[in-house]
Order: C-alpha cells, then structure tokens, then sequence
C-alpha cells in the first residue's frame, strides 16, 4: 500500500489514526492528506547508535530470558539497556503473542515522539539492545550449543509495515561491529506469517562473538515519523547446550490481561453500580497458551480484591489440559454480587482482577530466571467517579480536521446524577492541540440543536503529562443529567484534533456522533471507544464511622424538590454547590420529609449531624 493511501482512512471526515498503546502513534489521515506528527523532544538522525562508553559495563551471563511479562512501557533494566531509542513494551498490541506483553518497534522512541519530523523520512528506528553477556567464559566445547531463539510477528495490532521496511537481529563482534544474524523485509513476509507470532533459533557460531562485552539487538527500520511499520518481539532466549529443533519449552503462559467483568463499562461510579448490580456483573477471561509440545495440564484461579480484603474467589483449581503449541481460554464464573453492599453509596472501589495458573512451571533454569512469572495477570476495575466504556489504552485516535467541526459521545446513565468535570485523553501532534481552546459541551438530545444543550464551556487544551493519561477538565457548574445524554466537544481549528481511540477493549457501537454541517450523523464505520470520560460527584466523606450512619436513606434521590430523610439524627442543612447554606433542618428521630420549593435543578448537598460527626450526601433536583 502506498505511503499516502495507507494514510488515510476516514468515515466521512472522521479520521481515524492508529495511535499505538503507550509509546507510539501514527497512520495519520487528514483532510488535504497532509501527514501530521508528535513534535520530537530528542531528534536523532538514522544512524545506528553503537555501545557506548557511558554505559554500564556490568556483565551478566547466560542463560538470558525475557518474555517482558514483569515488566510495563519498558524493558526490563537488568536484561537491555534504557535510552530514548529503546522499543516499548505493550500488552494490547500483540494478536495471540505467547506470553503476556510484547516489545513493539516503529517510528516513535521510548519518550512516545518521533524520530523524525520530516513526513516521509525512513531510518533506523526502535532498538531493543541486550546489556553486555560475558560470553568468553563458555567453554569451547559448548560455543557450538549456543542459540538464541525469539517470536516476531508483523505489523499485529499496529500499522502494516511496507515492502522495503525491515527488523533486524544483529550480534556485537569482539571488533565492536554489528553483524546481522537475521532480518526480514515486509515484501518477504509470507501470507502465512502475517499477523501470527512465528519462531525462529539462530546458532550464535562466529568466533569473534564469544568475547566479554557480547551483545545482541533487535532493530528496525522504516518511517520515523510516528508509530509506523510495526514490529512485534516475544520471549528471547539465549543459552547453550541447545540445538536447532530445540522449539519446545516447558512453559504454560497466560497471554492477555483479564477481561473486564462489568457488562458494558469499564469503569463506573459505585452507586450507579449498584443500581443494576447482577446485570453490570459478567464472567471475565484470559488467553493461555502452552509452549510445549506436549499436552501439558494446568489449574486456574480468579480472584477480585482491593488492598483491604478478598471480594470473591472463583474457579479455584478448576483444571485443564493444554494441547501441544494450544492456545485456549480461561473464563472466570461470574462474581457473586452478595460481595458488594448495596447500602454503601458513599464509597468508591478499586478492585484487582487476578487470574494465576498452576502450572508445574519451574521456578529457575540454572537459577537465572523463573517461568512462574508469566502464570500471574492482573487488571484493575475502578468503580469511583467516572463513567467509561474505554480500557484506558489508546491503540488509535480519531479526530476532526475542520473548524467548528463537533464530535458527540453518548453514554447511558444508570441513575440521575451531576457531572462536575470530564476527563480527556488528547494525543499530541503536529500542529499541537495543546494551548488551543475548544468546548466542552452536554447535550441531552443531539437532534434539538441548542435546545438539547446543556453545558457549553469553552476550555484550553492542556497537554497530556504522559501517554494515555487523561487530562481532567473541571466545569463550572455541575450539569444534572439522566438516562441517555452525549458529552463531547466542538473545536476551533481547522488542524487535526485527535482524541485517544481505544480499538482492543469491548467496543459499545453506535456512540460516536459528528457534525459538520448543523446535521448530526452516527460515525457508524467507527469501531472503538472515544477516551472520553464523564466525572461526578465531589470528593467523597472521609474519616466518617459508616456504621453511625447506616440507618439514614435518603429518597427519591433525584427529585422534584420534594424528598425524605428516614433515620434518627440530630440536624442536617442543604447546600448549594458554592457551599452556602439554603435550609437548616431539626432531626426528629425517625423521618422527615424536606420540600426545597422553587429550586433551580442541580445538586445540592445534604450535610447530615448525628452522634459528634458528619455525612454530606448528594441531593439531585430534577
């Protein structure tokens, strides 16, 4: 596919971009197909960087390892060495990878910005390069034993690497040169070989290599000006005593990180959780595979929990048999929803999805490394303030190159509550978004024009701290909604404005809405979630005795002004927003009955005194 052509790709003039998961971006389309980029904070030219004298000259010895499972966004310090040019370490853009993460090669570096600004400008762009292995110390009856062996995998979930682009596995002689073992080109990728993870062992036999500052790397070349010509690396291993059908490894590996176990969002506040409690609950799963070539058996573990205490404990040691090379998948039962107190509307959870296997992996080969450390994946579930359908990790990102132009995202509300912010997760490019203004806006009905608005704030864009982190936008006002409503923005440039695009998570089709011309229209051709996320409420009570409090409801909460307060208690009072008092209330130890007649509709707060200490509970007026 040609550069240009490969650029572009658009429903309508929603351009979607390939933003790959925490490092890297590209594939970028635009409406005068004018090629954008992240501007680079470390240029670097296409030379090929060499060892240098800065470096750590400490030596490790063989066996070396690494399926990059212990380690996020980096490689493992102790087994590669860290620059700017370093490949990132991704979970999500791997398809069927043997173990859990990969390292990824393309255009960007280790900060997440391209090495070149140029559009079309092609070099040498991520490395992986191993610290120094003393390699002199191997006995020279072995050295003809010695192999290293790897997984790669083209383009996966990122961007089609082209003809001439390449990767390359290269071995440090005792000269200080590079001398290629392995390469392949995308033209020599065979259909076959596309898309799925294909071993390779190479004998290291070269008399210069066994030296005491061996090294190897895994480079790659093509466009550097974003997350272009996409390469995937998996579970390297260098040792001696080996041979060439030596392809077989004892080692049962889980894949990919536990699935989220809430039906349609990925993160919820926890009263509007509780509102559905056994419909938002859902099994959750992991991949598994067995590097064996034997059927090998295995038992599986779930488990939720926070730093406090175990939520539930499902399929304990439920087995299975893994075929020979098989990968297959592990589904957790369903949570049992009694784990959750559905009295505790206060409270926010973070929860820890675990998933672990019995394996009957050893724990070290020769005491250097232990393929337990793949048989663990965890994932975390926030139910807190937010609402979202993203899994927090953009593959992609999709904007609007033209001014004025307006992208809607509809959510469905389980209860009536206020949104006071919204978090944001804009990618950087070239022109930058950051520092240029834009609106926020709600809507409660799209199709009403300014009828159906119910927030316009104009805001500026602020630039991301790191990527994939959002960015939090405070209104101005709270803004009560319910049920269906759309969050979204309208921007004051003609340049590409991007937000994040998460394509690997659970996609909700038919959310994306845009507008160009006054008419809204469903971006039904889009798949994937806007990283965009709704926040509401306050920060919640702290320090406050939850039992004290357990026999106060407040109902209808929403209301039309008009609401209860059952339980004993002293006094309360209302507050608006700003935190000046609207009504100051007497308890009378069992209920009573609160009218805020001629309010305007929002929220308001409920600060509730009993026994020497305070609850405030959020008041909705409809």
């Amino acid at each position: 596919m040609s550069r240009c052509k490969k650029s572009l790709m658009k429903s309508k003039h929603l351009f979607i971009v390939i933003f790959l998961s925490l490092l890297s971006i590209g594939h970028l389309g635009f409406a005068q197909l004018i090629f954008k980029s992240i501007p680079s904070v470390n240029q670097k030219n296409t030379n090929l960087r060499t060892a240098s004298s800065v470096r750590d000259s400490t030596r490790i010895l063989l066996p070396f390892w690494d399926d990059f499972s212990r380690t996020n966004y980096l490689p493992d310090s102790t087994h590669w060495f860290i620059d700017t040019g370093t490949s990132n370490i991704s979970s999500s853009l791997g398809i069927d990878p043997p173990t859990i993460n990969v390292a990824t090669f393309d255009g960007w570096n280790a900060q997440g910005t391209p090495y070149s600004t140029l559009e079309l400008e092609e070099g040498a762009g991520d490395s992986l390069v191993s610290r120094f292995i003393d390699m002199s110390n191997i006995n020279p009856a072995l050295r003809e034993t010695v192999y290293i062996s790897f997984f790669w995998q083209k383009e996966g979930r990122g961007e089609i690497p082209d003809a001439l682009d390449s990767i390359h596995l290269e071995a440090m002689n005792a000269d200080k040169k590079w001398v290629t073992i392995w390469s392949k080109s995308g033209d020599e990728v065979k259909p076959e070989e596309t898309d799925v993870f294909n071993f390779r062992i190479f004998q290291i036999n070269d008399p210069g290599f066994f030296h005491e500052y061996f090294q190897f790397r895994f480079q790659s070349f093509g466009r550097l000006s974003g997350g272009f010509d996409t390469w995937n690396i998996d579970y390297v291993f260098v040792n001696f005593n080996r041979n060439p059908n030596d392809k077989a490894f004892e080692d049962r590996a889980l894949t990919t990180n536990p699935t989220s176990w809430l039906t349609q969002f990925s993160a919820m506040p926890y009263d509007h959780f509780l509102v559905n409690l056994e419909e938002n609950l859902q099994p959750t799963k992991v991949g598994v595979f067995n590097l064996d070539d034997q059927v090998q058996p295995i038992e599986y573990f779930a488990l939720i929990q926070d730093s406090i205490k175990i939520y539930d404990e499902m399929n304990l040691g439920t087995p299975k048999n893994l075929g020979p090379n098989a990968f297959l998948e592990l589904i957790s039962e369903p949570i049992d929803p009694n784990a959750f107190d559905p009295d505790a509307d206060t409270i926010s959870l973070i929860l820890e999805t675990k998933f672990f296997i019995n394996s009957g992996d050893s724990a070290n080969w020769f005491d250097k490394y232990d393929l337990r450390a793949n048989d663990t994946t965890i994932s975390i579930i926030k139910l807190d303030k937010e609402l979202a359908y993203d899994d927090g990790t953009a593959e992609w990102a999709a904007g609007l190159s033209q001014k004025a132009g307006m992208i809607a995202y509809r959510f469905i509300a389980p209860k009536s509550d206020a949104i006071t912010a919204v978090n944001i997760y804009f990618p950087e490019f070239i022109p930058p978004s950051s520092g240029k203004t834009f609106n926020i806006i709600i809507w409660d009905d799209l199709f009403e024009y300014r009828q159906g608005r119910q927030l316009t704030e104009q805001h500026i864009v602020k630039k991301s701290p790191a990527l994939n982190q959002f960015t939090t936008y405070t209104f101005g006002r709270p803004v009560v909604v319910s049920d269906t409503f759309y969050i979204g923005y309208e921007q004051s440039t003609d340049d590409f404005f991007p937000i994040g695009l998460d394509k690997n998570g659970k996609t909700q089709k038919g959310n994306i809405f845009i507008n160009l011309d006054g008419v809204w229209e469903l971006s039904d051709k889009v798949s994937g979630n806007l990283m965009i996320r709704p926040v509401f409420g306050f920060e919640k009570a702290v320090g406050i005795e939850e039992e004290l409090f357990r026999d106060i409801k407040i109902y209808p909460n929403p209301n039309h002004g008009i609401f209860t307060i059952k339980g004993s208690f002293e006094s309360a009072v209302v507050l608006d927003i700003l935190g000046n008092t609207m009504l100051e209330i007497k308890g009378n130890g069992l209920e009573k009955e609160i009218k805020l007649m001629n309010y305007n509709r929002g929220l308001y707060l409920l600060k509730i005194h009993k026994g020497g200490k305070y609850k405030t509970y959020k008041i909705v007026i409809d």
